[in-house]
């Protein structure tokens, strides 16, 4: 499944009707998880009215999973490894290009759909960084996301507008976690209450990294939910320049944000009041 593409991503860069990878979704049904046939609590093959066997999936919940395997790459070589020749980076876990990825629902082996049981993310509470359960994990002196993908040009710029937790802020003191005065940072955080807004904190729909001062950062993990791919009033998006692709998106979800736009001009500006960069 390695660099396996979605069929709308390879037809709308490349014209080509393809589809996702199928060996990887059928070799971790076959061989590591559920295996052929349907069993019985003692571990004999449930039979059907005929006597054979009743298979656990088709060929249908094959090509289902194999989008769900779609996205996956490489990570970047590591400067502390030598290798004679480019093999591909087999040491980290894969990282997930958000381009390749299928984005419609998969239907499961049970009627249903995979991310069943999990909340919708239009119903996730109001200010969901601030409450009970929320996740933040430590990135230490950089301020890039890793679960999140920021353009590369965050990295250089040093112009960046970052969000930095009010001195006040209890979430600031609860990623601190001061002892005799000095921050006892953790490499991961949870909520264990709700924590009032402080500052802009009030202001922002969510977060994605937080300074909390010295130079440190955390980035806030949202819950996993699930994104509908079809719902009402969508509202379209584009990345900066009025050429550039567009898509769809749920206005009640952080997708986007504001921008300014002079007549006769191809190209839109951030609204001056923001945040943080990549705010949504």
């Amino acid at each position: 499944f390695l660099q396996s593409k979605s069929a709308a991503y390879m037809w709308e860069t490349q014209g080509k009707i393809s589809f996702a990878d199928e060996n990887f979704a059928r070799e971790i049904m076959q061989l590591f998880s559920t295996g052929l046939y349907l069993l019985n609590l003692d571990g004999t093959q449930k039979l059907d009215n005929d006597g054979q066997p009743i298979p656990v999936y088709s060929n249908d919940e094959i090509m289902s999973f194999s989008r769900v395997w779609t996205g996956f790459d490489y990570q970047q070589a590591r400067g502390n490894v030598e290798e004679t020749s480019w093999s591909g980076n087999r040491h980290d876990p894969m990282k997930i290009q958000s381009a390749w990825r299928d984005k419609f629902p998969k239907t499961d082996l049970t009627g249903g759909y995979i991310g069943d049981g999990y909340p919708l993310c239009v119903d996730l509470p109001d200010k969901m960084f601030l409450r009970k359960g929320a996740i933040y994990r430590l990135l230490g002196s950089s301020s890039s996301p890793e679960l999140m993908e920021d353009h590369s040009n965050f990295k250089k710029d040093p112009n960046i507008k970052k969000f930095v937790l009010d001195d006040n802020s209890g979430l600031k003191a609860r990623l601190c976690n001061a002892s005799n005065g000095e921050c006892q940072y953790s490499m991961s955080v949870t909520l264990d209450a709700n924590i009032d807004c402080t500052g802009n904190e009030c202001k922002a729909d969510t977060v994605r990294v937080v300074d909390v001062g010295g130079g440190i950062y955390y980035e806030y993990v949202r819950p996993p939910c699930v994104e509908q791919a079809f719902y009402n009033n969508a509202r379209k998006v584009i990345y900066r320049e009025r050429w550039a692709d567009s898509s769809c998106a749920n206005p009640l979800l952080p997708y986007a944000s504001e921008a300014c736009c002079v007549t006769g001009d191809l190209r839109a500006e951030r609204y001056p009041d923001y945040l943080y960069d990549q705010e949504r």
